[in-house]
C-alpha cells in the first residue's frame, strides 16, 4: 500500500509560472528604467567634483602668481606647438589628469597646436584673457581681487566640442559654447571654488 502525501512532487501550474514570469519582467523593466537615471546622477556628481578640483587648482595657481587667474594661453612651449593651454599650465597643481574629462563627454578635446591635455571644460575668457601673451607663467590676467561676489562668478564651464581654438577651450561667446551634458544642465565652477549643475540660461548674469 502506497503512502500518499498531499502536494508531494507537485510542480508549478502554468498559471503560476506565467505569474512569476510577469513579476520578473516588471521588476526588470523597473530596474532598467532606474539604472540610467542612477548612472546619470553619478556622472553629474563626478563632473561637479572635477570642476571643484580644477577650480581649486586654479586658485592654488593664483596664490603663486600674485592672485592672478590662470591664463587661457601662454607662450613658451617647444616647437612646433604655439604655446601652453590653461590645462597644461595647471598640470602641476592637479592630482589626477582624469579630472579634466567629464564622464559624460564622449569626445574630450586636445590639439596639436598647443601643449594640451584632453579635456571637457573651458575657462571664462573674461577673467583668463592674457593681456601679455608671450609671458609664461604669471601672465597678466585679471586678479581675483578685482572680481566681486566670487560665489556668483563663473570661472569654469562644460564646453562644446569643436569650440574655436579647442586647445584653449575658451570663448567670448559663452552661452553659445556651453555644452549641457547632464540632461538640460551643464556643470559650472565658480571663482569661490564651488561647482553646480545649472541650466545655461540661469547663468546669463554670472560671466562678467
Amino acid at each position: 500500500m502506497q503512502n500518499y502525501r498531499p502536494g508531494a512532487g507537485r510542480g508549478f501550474t502554468m498559471v503560476e509560472l506565467l505569474v512569476v514570469i510577469a513579476i520578473i519582467a516588471i521588476l526588470a523593466t523597473i530596474l532598467l528604467a532606474v539604472l540610467p537615471r542612477g548612472t546619470g546622477r553619478a556622472r553629474r556628481a563626478a563632473c561637479i567634483s572635477n570642476a571643484r578640483q580644477i577650480v581649486a587648482a586654479a586658485n592654488m595657481y593664483a596664490q603663486d602668481y600674485d592672485r592672478r587667474f590662470v591664463p587661457a594661453i601662454t607662450r613658451g612651449a617647444p616647437a612646433p606647438q604655439r604655446g601652453y593651454t590653461w590645462c597644461a599650465t595647471l598640470q602641476p597643481y592637479l592630482d589626477n589628469e582624469q579630472i579634466l574629462v567629464c564622464p559624460s563627454d564622449a569626445d574630450p578635446q586636445a590639439t596639436a597646436d598647443y601643449a594640451c591635455l584632453p579635456h571637457s571644460y573651458g575657462l571664462n575668457y573674461r577673467f583668463t584673457y592674457n593681456t601679455a601673451f608671450g609671458w609664461s607663467p604669471g601672465a597678466l590676467t585679471s586678479k581675483l581681487t578685482n572680481v566681486d561676489d566670487h560665489s556668483r562668478k563663473i570661472l569654469l564651464f562644460e564646453v562644446k566640442a569643436g569650440t574655436p581654438d579647442p586647445g584653449a577651450r575658451y570663448t567670448v561667446h559663452r552661452l553659445s559654447r556651453v555644452e549641457p551634458r547632464h540632461g538640460e544642465r551643464a556643470v559650472f565652477g565658480f571663482v569661490d571654488g564651488h561647482a553646480e549643475a545649472l541650466l545655461p540660461a540661469e547663468t546669463a548674469e554670472m560671466w562678467e
